[in-house]
């Protein structure tokens, strides 16, 4: 693969032209569950990476409570790679930059979710990142959902619980 320009644009609550490129990422893909609908998932869009105007990458956040912790609120993360671009070090990159701009909503009040949580189903990914604590990220493992996924969860700076 020849050496790549992407650009991350960060689209969070932003009406952009990116969200249908996106929705038809996902079709491509058959990325999505039958029971979520495409275009409220992509009113979640936080970033998305681009190459030649072409989507190869996205992440998404939904605001969670979650009861297990203390009934505090927490960003739900998601993230998409195109298997055709997943290269070292991309998905660590637009985790980063989600990661990062949600901690400056929480910290200048714009937000009440403390964190972010994700569930990783990767089989590969899960086999082979078994670090408790991801360095890039910083997101550290809680434990397995009961399909066996493992979940990371990341406090933001000065979060109280």
């Amino acid at each position: 693969m020849a050496t790549m320009n992407i650009l991350f644009k960060n689209v969070w609550e932003r009406d952009v032209d990116l969200k249908e490129r996106v929705k038809k990422f996902w079709s491509d893909l058959n990325a999505l569950p039958g029971n979520v609908d495409a275009g409220e998932r992509a009113r979640q869009l936080v970033f998305v990476a681009v190459e030649e105007d072409r989507v190869i990458g996205v992440t998404t956040a939904q605001r969670a409570r979650i009861p297990k912790l203390n009934n505090n609120h927490f960003y739900n993360f998601r993230t998409l790679v195109h298997p055709k671009y997943r290269i070292p070090g991309l998905v660590d990159k637009l985790a980063v930059l989600t990661r990062d701009f949600l901690e400056t909503l929480y910290i200048s009040g714009q937000s009440d979710c403390i964190g972010i949580i994700t569930v990783i189903e990767n089989e590969q990914l899960k086999q082979e990142r078994r670090e408790a604590v991801f360095p890039s990220t910083r997101m550290f493992f809680i434990g397995q959902t009961k399909a066996g996924h493992h979940m990371r969860l990341y406090y933001f700076k000065g979060a109280k619980i």
